[in-house]
């Protein structure tokens, strides 16, 4: 029997967890997460949460842009 989600899961959870992944990483997310689930016909809020986002850890599906600057291009150097 396939795990059923409540609105809140669909919404709160998995949907703003994809948000920043690209397209097809989102397929992908959603097909492990859906193999990682297997025959469950439930899941809490809080262990959904921390799945999805080990999924995403795990298989490397995002990465966040560095808010650092590390090149020189564009700096003015000192005389």
């Amino acid at each position: 029997m396939p795990v059923h989600f409540s609105d809140h899961q669909l919404t709160e959870i998995i949907f703003r967890l994809t948000k920043p992944l690209q397209p097809a990483c989102r397929d992908q997310f959603l097909q492990i997460l859906a193999a990682e689930l297997g025959d469950r016909s439930d899941i809490g809020d809080g262990e959904l949460y921390r799945l999805a986002r080990q999924v995403i850890v795990d298989h490397a599906l995002f990465t966040a842009p560095s808010s650092f600057e590390t090149s020189l291009r564009g700096r003015r150097r000192r005389a």
